[in-house]
This record gives C-alpha cells, structure tokens and sequence, in this order.
C-alpha cells in the first residue's frame, strides 16, 4: 500500500517528466515556423502552464483540452521534423491558435478557483455563525480561590543551629560552690564595732540655714521683686573662690540658688553693679 509521499512523488516526476519532453518539440515546432529563439520559449511554456492548471485543479473538460492540445503541439512537430507535412495555411492557423486557447482557459481556471474558494470560506462563515449563535454561552463560573497562593516574596530559609563541619567543645563539669559551714564563717573577717557617740554627725549647711533665715533660696526662680544689694552671699562666695569669680552654673550647684540670684551675685562680683 503506497503511502501519500509516495503518491506525490509519482505524480510530479510523470508531469516534470512528459513536459520536459513535449517542451522540446513545441519550441522547435514554433522555430520551423519562423518564431526567434527568445520568442519560441513562449509557446511550450504557454502550454505547460495549462497543463499544470488543469491537473491542480482537476476540471475534466480543461484536462482533456489541454492534453489535446499538447498532442496537436507535438503531431505538427513531428509531421514538420518527418517531412511527411510542409508549411501551410492549416497548419499555421492551428499552431497560432494554441497560444490564446491555453491562455484563455489558464486563467478561467485560475478565476473559477477564486470564486469558489471565496464563497466557501464565506458559507463557512456564515455557517459557523450561526453555529455559534445558536450555543448557549455559559455563565462564567466564580473564582476559585487558590489553597496554597504564591508569595511575593521568598521565605528565607531557616538557618541550621550547628553548621556542617564544626567540631563542638566537650562539655566540662563546673564544681558546685561549697555550703557556708562554720569553720568558712570563722575566717570571715569581722569589721570592728565604733560606738554611735563616736561616729560624726554632718551638721546643717550654713548657706542653707542663711537661706530659710533669709526666706530666699527656696524658690530656684528667685521671682522676689525687690532683690537685696548687695547680697548677703557675696561675703561667703568670696571667701570660697578667693582666687576666682564663679559662673552662674558653679554658684547654683555650690549654693543651691536660683538663676537669677546666681547671675545678679556674678554680676556684683564683676563689678557690673556695686
């Protein structure tokens, strides 16, 4: 059983085939009859081109004119080659009327193939819409969400507690901590008592008791609105920075005055006012 390869390849190597050979007696045919070289080419490519489109596409009618003309084609050529025919008025017209018959009907051919292919595609259309028409289209069906929906990001993964390859430490027994017994309690050295009558008292700080003396100190504004000059700290102030004039930051922390006392004491220390 041959195969649809096979059947191709019979096919065009019998028409490469006899083309081939009726070629070569329709050109010297139309060279007999006074055509030039370029010129003659035409008349066994006019014919084939028939031949081809009749085979394609398969019209019995066109089949059998075109192989009948291709016989005339080749008769004449032989009859002329033979001697057994000379150049005449019967045989000119029919060598001259092949040409326009094989144009006429190549293009019937190839026209008629068009049309039909056009409306085909177009009752097909038509059909398939139709078709289509009449199909109920379903409803779209909800969304199924997804078990498992891709993340946007990749989770990282979990690092391993003791990576590959590392050697781990033996584990050493630390010793328990000896219990406190009587003989350790022993060495604990003891500090010795010093009587209560002994141990010095801090007395009050006399900047202090000059302050609750005074009423002044006690707010760290120092929001009085008439201010004492000059001011009874200065005698003291003197006497602890003899070498010096504090800042009003220093007579603050030292003193535990308020800014503005503290700034009017730098002033009259300055010599701003006296």
């Amino acid at each position: 059983m041959t195969t649809d390869s096979t059947r191709t390849w019979i096919r065009r190597t019998s028409t490469a085939a006899g083309l081939a050979y009726t070629a070569i007696a329709e050109y010297e045919l139309a060279r007999r009859l006074g055509a030039r070289p370029p010129i003659a080419v035409m008349l066994p490519l006019a014919l084939d081109c028939y031949v081809i489109a009749a085979l394609k596409w398969f019209r019995a009618l066109d089949v059998a004119l075109s192989l009948i003309l291709m016989c005339a084609a080749q008769v004449a050529a032989h009859a002329l080659d033979a001697g057994v025919v000379r150049v005449n008025l019967e045989l000119v017209t029919v060598v001259s009327v092949l040409v326009p018959v094989a144009l006429w009907r190549t293009h019937a051919l190839a026209r008629s193939e068009e049309t039909q292919l056009s409306s085909t595609l177009e009752g097909g259309q038509e059909g398939y819409t139709a078709a289509v028409e009449r199909v109920p289209v379903p409803a779209p069906a909800p969304p199924v969400p997804e078990a498992y929906p891709a993340l946007a990001e990749a989770v990282p993964a979990v690092p391993l507690a003791v990576p590959p390859g590392v050697r781990l430490l033996p584990l050493v027994a630390r010793p328990e901590p000896s219990p406190l017994t009587v003989e350790t309690a022993e060495e604990v050295p003891v500090l010795p008592s010093v009587p209560a009558a002994e141990v010095p008292v801090p007395g009050p700080d006399p900047h202090v008791l000059h302050d609750l003396f005074t009423g002044r100190g006690q707010d760290p504004d120092e929001r009085d609105d008439e201010p004492v000059y000059p001011d009874p700290l200065i005698p003291q102030v003197r006497l602890d920075f003899p070498d010096e004039t504090p800042g009003v930051r220093r007579l603050k922390e030292t003193y535990g005055i308020g800014q503005p006392r503290a700034q009017r004491i730098r002033d009259e220390l300055m010599g701003v006012r006296s």
